[in-house]
């Protein structure tokens, strides 16, 4: 082999070679996980979840009691102790005795979470792997996060294009956080608490999602809101945006 055939291979190897070194950085696997902050307590330590299958499984395990339920649509009263029998139509299902609106609204969110987390992949791409519930959180929030009671409220806040982040929707302070995956934000006369529940690629795009819980209070009431956040990262350089969401009050 002369020497110009000997630097055109030696030139094919090292292209080669960096692009197999380039594609390998560009597979990098973001695994499904979950957190043991709302969705583990729920079931209780007894139960042993060690991946998705266990999360699906919970979805047919029985709850400590059942709630006696009405279906707002049918009007049919039942009696249900499981997430299985209420995820098909959560949304226009409430208890039928007022006492146990509280505790069943957040079994209903922690179910609509364990069958999200179910069925999440892995993601293929992150720009969330330095996310942190800080400070600054509600300036990187999407504005859906802000707790918004009235109607109109809800409407001023989403139809202004100026208005992106939940700081910018209201005024939000930081209040204290426990551990990694929980914090507590003050609003004016309100309060919420955002858990970090699970991360993955929950709508199927490859990109990593969040999977946040925000539990709100109203100051001298009995509010309650019982809220699910899914939100994404296209980019570093862009905001956190809203995915999905699903919400619940009392």
């Amino acid at each position: 082999m002369n020497l110009q055939n000997t630097v055109l291979l030696f030139g094919i190897l090292l292209i080669t070679a960096c692009t197999a070194k380039g594609t390998s950085s560009l597979t990098k696997v973001y695994p499904v996980q979950w957190f043991p902050v709302s969705l583990m307590a729920q079931w209780g330590e007894k139960t042993p979840i060690y991946d998705q299958e266990d999360i699906q499984a919970l979805l047919d395990k029985p709850w400590e009691y059942p709630f006696k339920l009405i279906n707002f649509q049918t009007q049919e009263v039942f009696s249900a102790d499981r997430c299985s029998q209420i995820l098909p139509d959560i949304r226009q299902i409430g208890t039928d005795l007022p006492y146990e609106s509280r505790p069943y609204l957040y079994q209903a969110a922690m179910c609509v979470a364990a069958e999200s987390i179910a069925k999440a992949r892995p993601a293929q791409y992150s720009a969330l792997s330095d996310f942190k519930l800080d400070a600054d959180f509600p300036h990187q929030a999407p504005k859906n996060m802000a707790l918004m009671i009235s109607l109109s409220e809800t409407e001023r806040v989403l139809q202004d294009d100026a208005i992106v982040s939940w700081a910018q929707a209201e005024a939000v302070k930081f209040v204290s956080k426990e551990g990694e995956y929980q914090a507590k934000y003050a609003m004016e006369g309100a309060s919420q608490e955002i858990s970090l529940i699970a991360r993955g690629d929950f709508n199927h795009d490859n990109i990593e999602d969040l999977l946040l819980y925000a539990q709100a209070h109203v100051a001298g009431g009995t509010y309650t809101a019982f809220r699910l956040f899914w939100v994404t990262k296209i980019d570093v350089n862009n905001p956190i945006t809203l995915v999905r969401e699903y919400s619940r009050a009392y």
